[in-house]
C-alpha cells in the first residue's frame, strides 16, 4: 500500500512538472507567435526599410541643364560633365587620416571633413563639382569609402559676354539671376534617382534608374553674338576713356522688339559670379533709373505733331537767353538761340523751344502721351526685375513740372524704355514689346514655345515721318554730328542730364546718352548708349554718340544691310613721290609705281609674325612718326589694301568679304611698317565664329 501511494505521488509530481513545462512551452510559443505576428504585420514596413538601407542605396543625379544659344545657334551657356566627391561613412576605415589626406586637395578644414566621414548617414557629399585636376589627385589616393559622382556643371564659354542677360546658376544648377532664373523651370530638366544594390562590404553591384531622366529645354535667344561682342567692346572703351562709373548699351530691331545686344559695364564673369558684388551684377539696361534729359524731348515733339498743335514748317522764337516759367528761368545747355525752325529746335536741342511746345500740350495731354509711350510701366521684356521708372500724375505736379518734364527732368526712365520710344518713331508709330528669347526647344529639337511679336499703334505714320526728318537733321547739323555713320543714313537724339542729388541738380555729376536708329528710311537697328557720371567732357553728343556710331556701323555691316550713303575716306595722308611703302612679303617699292587697282583680292599679303626685336628682311627704314589708325569697318578687301599701302602699313588678312574688326583698333596710334590684322566676314555665321570669345584676339573697330 505504501508503494502504491509512493508511486502515485511520484506520478503526480512528474505530471505536475510536465504540465509546468507544457505551460511554459505554450506561453513561449504564444509569445513567439505573437512576436512574429507583431513583426510581420505591424512592424514589417519599418524593418523592410532598415533592410533596404543595409542592402540598397541611392544617388540623385541632376539632369543636363538645357543650353542657351544665340540667334545663330552659337553657344552662350552650356552644361558639361563634372565630378563631385562623396563618401559612404560606414566604409571609411580611418576617418581621421582620410580627412587629413583630403583637406589640402579639397581646400577644406580637416574637422569639417571628419564630421562628414563619421556621419551616421549612408551618403555624404564632401565637395560638389570639383575641377578635373582635383578629381584626378583624389582618385590616386584610392581611399576606402570615397567615391565620385558625375554631375553637370554650367559653363559660359564667352565669359563676360551677355552675362547680365544670361545670369548664372548655383551649385545645384538652380538659376539665380537673368534668364537662368526666369526660365529655370523650363531648362533645368528633371532629377534622376539611381538606386544601388550593395553587398556586405557596401560595394555596389547593380543600379536601377527609378525616375526617368529628362534633360532641360534649350533657349534660343535673339541676341546676336558678334553684335553683343562689339557692343561690349565699345561700351568698355567709352566708359574707361571718360572715367565714368558705369554704362549700358542696347541694340534692338525696332520693328519686332528683338534684342540683338544688351550689356552693362562693369562686366562680370558668370563662371565665378561669387567673386563680383551685386552692384556689378546689375543689368543696368533694365534696372537703372535716370533722368533722360534731352532724349525725352522725342515725346513732346511727337505729341504736338500727332495732335496737330505744331506745323513742321513753322519757326519758334527760342528767345536767345532765358525763358521764365512760374518764376523759374530756363536756359539753353550751351548757348542761346534766336528763331529756329521746328526741326532745328529738336536738332539743336533747344530747351526753351521744347518747353514752349510742351506748354501747347498742357499737363493732361503731356501726361497722356508720356504714358502712351510706355513710361511709368514695365516694357514687358522677358527678363527678371525690370523697373517701371518714376512718373508722377499731374495732380502731383508743381507749376514748373510741365517745363521740367518737357526737357526730361522730374521723370525717371530705364535705358530700355527710352530705346522703345525711339523705336516707335523708327517703325512707323508702333510701341513694341522687347524680347530676348527667340524660342524654346525641347531636348529633341521641337519648338516648345515661341513668343509672338506684340505691338500697338500709338502715333500716326505721318508723325513718325516728320520726326525722322527732324532727327536726321540732329545727326547732320545738330548735336549728334559725331554719330554720323559711314555709308549709312541715320537719325538720333543726344541727351545730357544733370543728376538730381540731395534735393538739387548736381553741377558735377551727369548722365550722357544717345539714342538713334539706321538706316533712315528703312530702319534695321535701333540702339541706345548711356554713360553714367563721366569725368571731364560729359555731353552725350561727344561721349555716347561716337559709341553709337561704332556699334551701329558694325552691326549694319554684320547684318549685311546695303549702304544708302557714299563712303567717306578719312585720314588719308598726302602722297609723296619719293616715299616708299612696305607691301607684300615686305618688299619695298616706290609708291608711284604701285598700281593699287591691280591688287588681287584673293591674296594681298602673306605676313608671318616676326620677333619684335627682328627687322623684316628686304625692307627699308621708314618714318616712325605715329598717326591715327583708320577705321576699316565695312570696307572691302581691296579698299583696305589700298588704305594700308597708302599709309605704309603691312596687312594681315583673316577671312574674306567686308571688314568687321581690326587689330590695332581704329584711332589708336601706330607707325609706318606696323602689321595690321583685319578680320573680314562674308556671312553672319562666319562673323559669329570669329568673335566668339574674348580670348581669340578679335579687336573691334571703335570710335575715339
Amino acid at each position: 500500500m505504501k508503494s502504491v501511494n509512493r508511486w502515485k505521488k511520484h506520478r503526480i509530481a512528474v505530471l505536475s512538472r510536465l504540465l509546468g513545462l507544457y505551460l511554459l512551452l505554450g506561453v513561449w510559443s504564444l509569445t513567439l507567435v505573437g512576436r512574429l505576428v507583431y513583426l510581420q504585420i505591424f512592424k514589417s514596413e519599418e524593418y523592410r526599410l532598415k533592410a533596404e538601407q543595409q542592402y540598397f542605396g541611392y544617388i540623385e543625379l541632376s539632369p543636363k541643364r538645357g543650353d542657351i544659344l544665340d540667334r545663330h545657334l552659337d553657344e552662350l551657356a552650356i552644361s558639361v560633365k563634372i565630378d563631385s566627391v562623396y563618401v559612404h561613412p560606414r566604409e571609411v576605415l580611418e576617418p581621421l587620416s582620410t580627412a587629413r589626406a583630403l583637406a589640402p586637395l579639397l581646400e577644406k578644414q580637416e574637422q569639417e571633413l571628419y564630421q562628414g566621414l563619421i556621419s551616421d548617414r549612408p551618403f555624404v557629399y564632401l565637395a560638389r563639382k570639383i575641377p578635373p585636376r582635383q578629381a584626378q589627385q583624389i582618385r590616386r589616393l584610392n581611399l576606402p569609402g570615397v567615391y565620385f559622382q558625375e554631375e553637370t556643371g554650367r559653363i559660359y564659354p564667352g565669359r563676360e559676354l551677355a552675362a547680365h542677360v544670361l545670369g548664372f546658376t548655383g551649385v545645384d544648377n538652380e538659376g539665380l539671376a537673368g534668364l537662368e532664373y526666369l526660365y529655370n523651370d523650363s531648362i533645368k530638366g528633371r532629377n534622376t534617382r539611381v538606386h544601388l544594390s550593395v553587398d556586405a562590404k557596401r560595394h555596389s553591384y547593380a543600379s536601377d534608374a527609378r525616375w526617368g531622366q529628362s534633360g532641360g529645354n534649350t533657349l534660343v535667344l535673339n541676341i546676336d553674338r558678334p553684335i553683343q561682342y562689339v557692343a561690349q567692346q565699345v561700351l568698355e572703351e567709352a566708359v574707361r576713356s571718360s572715367q565714368a562709373v558705369s554704362g549700358s548699351v542696347i541694340v534692338m530691331d525696332p520693328h519686332t522688339g528683338e534684342i540683338f545686344a544688351m550689356t552693362s559695364y562693369p562686366f562680370f564673369n558668370p563662371n565665378s559670379y561669387a567673386d563680383f558684388g551685386a552692384e556689378i551684377r546689375r543689368n543696368r539696361a533694365i534696372l537703372d533709373i535716370y533722368e533722360p534729359g534731352s532724349t525725352f524731348k522725342l515725346v513732346v515733339f511727337s505729341a504736338v505733331l500727332n495732335e496737330g498743335l505744331a506745323d513742321p514748317s513753322e519757326f519758334i522764337d527760342c528767345q536767345m537767353e532765358t525763358f521764365n516759367l512760374a518764376g523759374r528761368k530756363y536756359r539753353e545747355a550751351s548757348r542761346g538761340f534766336g528763331l529756329l525752325s521746328f526741326n532745328e529746335v529738336l536738332a539743336k536741342s533747344s530747351n526753351i523751344g521744347t518747353i514752349k511746345l510742351g506748354l501747347r500740350l498742357g499737363e493732361e495731354k503731356l501726361y497722356q502721351y508720356i504714358r502712351l509711350f510706355g513710361f511709368g510701366e514695365k516694357t514687358g521684356i522677358d527678363l527678371p526685375g525690370e523697373q517701371v521708372g518714376l512718373l508722377r500724375p499731374p495732380d502731383q505736379w508743381s507749376k514748373i513740372s510741365i517745363g521740367a518734364l518737357s526737357i526730361g527732368q522730374e521723370v525717371g526712365v530705364t535705358p530700355l524704355q527710352m530705346l522703345r520710344t525711339l523705336a516707335t518713331i523708327a517703325n512707323g508709330g508702333y510701341l513694341v514689346t522687347p524680347r530676348v528669347v527667340r524660342r524654346v526647344l525641347t531636348p529633341k529639337g521641337d519648338v516648345f514655345y515661341e513668343p509672338v511679336a506684340s505691338r500697338k499703334r500709338i502715333v500716326r505714320l505721318a508723325t513718325t515721318l516728320q520726326m525722322k526728318k527732324a532727327l536726321s537733321l540732329a545727326v547732320t547739323e545738330g548735336t549728334g554730328v559725331d554719330a554720323q555713320l559711314n555709308g549709312y543714313s541715320s537719325a538720333g537724339k543726344t541727351g545730357t542730364a544733370q543728376k538730381f542729388i540731395d534735393g538739387e541738380y548736381s553741377r558735377t555729376q551727369y548722365v550722357a546718352s544717345y539714342v538713334g536708329f539706321a538706316p533712315l528710311d528703312n530702319p534695321v537697328v535701333a540702339a541706345i548708349v548711356v554713360i553714367n557720371e563721366p569725368q571731364g567732357e560729359y555731353y552725350g553728343g561727344h561721349l555716347a554718340a561716337p559709341a553709337f556710331k561704332a556699334i551701329v556701323e558694325q552691326s549694319l555691316i554684320h547684318l549685311r544691310v546695303p549702304r544708302d550713303q557714299p563712303l567717306r575716306m578719312e585720314e588719308v595722308p598726302p602722297k609723296t613721290a619719293s616715299r616708299e611703302l612696305v607691301v607684300s612679303q615686305g618688299v619695298s617699292v616706290k609708291e608711284e609705281q604701285l598700281l593699287l587697282e591691280q591688287l588681287a583680292e584673293t591674296v594681298l599679303t602673306l605676313i608671318q609674325e616676326e620677333p619684335a626685336n627682328q627687322k623684316p628682311r628686304n625692307t627699308i627704314t621708314v618714318d616712325t612718326k605715329p598717326f591715327s589708325m583708320p577705321d576699316f569697318s565695312g570696307l572691302s578687301l581691296r579698299e583696305v589694301a589700298q588704305r594700308c599701302t597708302s599709309l605704309g602699313l603691312r596687312l594681315k588678312v583673316s577671312g574674306s568679304g567686308v571688314a568687321i574688326g581690326q587689330n590695332p583698333p581704329a584711332w589708336s596710334k601706330v607707325s609706318k611698317g606696323r602689321v595690321c590684322e583685319v578680320f573680314f566676314s562674308s556671312s553672319s555665321k562666319n562673323a559669329s565664329s570669329r568673335v566668339a570669345l574674348y580670348s581669340d584676339g578679335f579687336v573691334a573697330a571703335r570710335a575715339p
